[in-house]
């Protein structure tokens, strides 16, 4: 194939990408005709990201990006996060954000699960300014207001709060708090929390016991939030429980913390944490001339999204979660996932994992709370390990999903036409019903219900 048709190809694969995170058409071709042509290693720019909505300068109905300033992009701007056992849901025309499950919001880490709150806990996020941009976490979230503010509120959930919430205190906050970086982008992962800035710095705060907070040490909490040093200039994040990842502009991801399980280093097992930010091209030579447009982060998997459409998984696979057979006693460091075709987009779960292809998706690893399935919780004669890809059918026709989330035992699917269902787990309340097991068959979550419900 020629370097015409290659670049053609990326274009159309772009703007249909981008189309469905909500630029409207015009705003995405051209944007696709930019972020097509290679940066630096080869690398393509990374596509909008799929968490944010109005920049912090512009109203609402200004859309995602400048030069995008229509009310589609508005309808079809991200609105669900999983969280590790909550979801969050963002009305996309007044930007206000709501919560199911109590986890992080109005209880702390001794009082957060199902048997010390109301099973179907829902409850308006009390923000001061509208969200302009959603960034969940396991047990603690990251919120950047319109104007620019940034805040954070959530708890330990196993243990009291390690300064994973940027505020310097040690304290959990079970409301928003203002953080003391101003970010432009955040990740939480179980204990620790990053931060980018708007001229690509990363900050750190939290548990480092694993290295998370790539200092060369293991300190166990860090409330004062700390500058990663050794990075070039960054422009996104990924984050799984104990590690971290950062793509710098020239196309190079950056990766540290725990790689007891090779989610980060598979050829390097002897260092069971990595203090310090790392290459990843230099832990995975395989893929050194790769173009790898995202990464996610599980419990201790890590998933790596090719610009291609091209998905490959390493570390831990005892449930499925790397779609590798988890009966193997040894599997490979890292492995391609079969799929039907190139994924669009990746998320990935405590022991599970999503992929969108062709607008279906399609998703394995642990099924114990029909997280992977979408067909109720397994019997227990049913295997609860699924590894190969499992299609998973929502109830819509003509409706392509443009965006899947994961929390710990939960997923989340938004389609086109912006309509979300959950599935997996509800026991916390965060399918919008705790009465297992039939939370954990898909559902349906529609914003004006719990709009109600908030309200009464």
């Amino acid at each position: 194939m020629g370097a015409a048709s290659s670049q053609a190809l990326r274009e159309a694969h772009l703007t249909r990408a981008l189309g469905a995170l909500g630029v409207c058409s015009a705003a995405a071709q051209a944007q696709a005709q930019a972020q097509a042509r290679p940066l630096g290693r080869g690398a393509p720019r990374p596509l909008l990201r799929a968490d944010e909505g109005p920049p912090a300068d512009k109203a609402p109905t200004q859309g995602l990006e400048e030069g995008s300033k229509c009310e589609e992009c508005v309808r079809k701007a991200a609105r669900v996060f999983c969280g590790g056992e909550h979801t969050l849901l963002r009305d996309p025309s007044t930007l206000e954000l709501y919560q199911l499950g109590a986890c992080g919001l109005g209880f702390d880490h001794a009082s957060a699960g199902s048997t010390h709150c109301p099973g179907a806990y829902t409850r308006k996020v009390p923000l001061p300014a509208p969200a302009s941009a959603v960034f969940p976490g396991y047990y603690h979230n990251f919120v950047k207001l319109v104007g620019g503010r940034c805040v954070s509120y959530g708890c330990g959930r196993q243990a009291p709060n390690d300064g994973q919430l940027m505020n310097g205190s040690l304290k959990e906050s079970t409301e928003p708090v203002a953080t003391q970086v101003r970010f432009a982008e955040a990740v939480a992962g179980g204990h620790h929390s990053v931060c980018r800035t708007r001229d690509g710095e990363v900050w750190v705060a939290g548990a480092g016991w694993q290295g998370q907070m790539g200092d060369g040490g293991l300190k166990y909490a860090n409330p004062a939030p700390q500058r990663v040093a050794g990075l070039p200039r960054i422009q996104q994040l990924a984050s799984g429980y104990y590690h971290s990842a950062a793509l710098a502009e020239d196309g190079e991801w950056y990766v540290w913390g725990c790689n007891e399980q090779g989610q980060l280093a598979p050829n390097s097992l002897d260092e069971v944490q990595l203090k310090q930010p790392r290459r990843l091209s230099s832990l995975l030579p395989e893929l050194e001339d790769a173009k790898i447009a995202s990464v996610e982060g599980g419990y201790g998997h890590t998933v790596l999204l090719l610009a291609d459409g091209r998905v490959f998984s390493l570390g831990n696979h005892s449930e499925g979660q790397r779609a590798v057979d988890p009966e193997l006693e040894e599997a490979p460091g890292m492995s391609a996932v079969s799929l039907p075709g190139p994924a669009e987009a990746v998320a990935a779960g405590s022991h599970h994992t999503l992929a969108i292809v062709g607008g279906a998706i399609y998703s394995f690893g642990s099924n114990e709370f029909g997280q992977v399935k979408g067909s109720g919780e397994p019997g227990e004669e049913e295997n609860q390990r699924v590894w190969a890809p499992h299609a998973v059918h929502l109830p819509v026709s003509n409706d392509p999903v443009v965006r899947v989330s994961a929390g710990i035992c939960h997923s989340a699917a938004q389609t086109a036409s912006g309509r979300v269902f959950l599935w997996g787990c509800g026991g916390n309340g965060q399918t919008g019903d705790a009465s297992l097991p039939s939370s954990s068959a898909i559902r349906e979550v529609r914003l004006e219900d719990v709009m109600r419900r908030c309200a009464t």
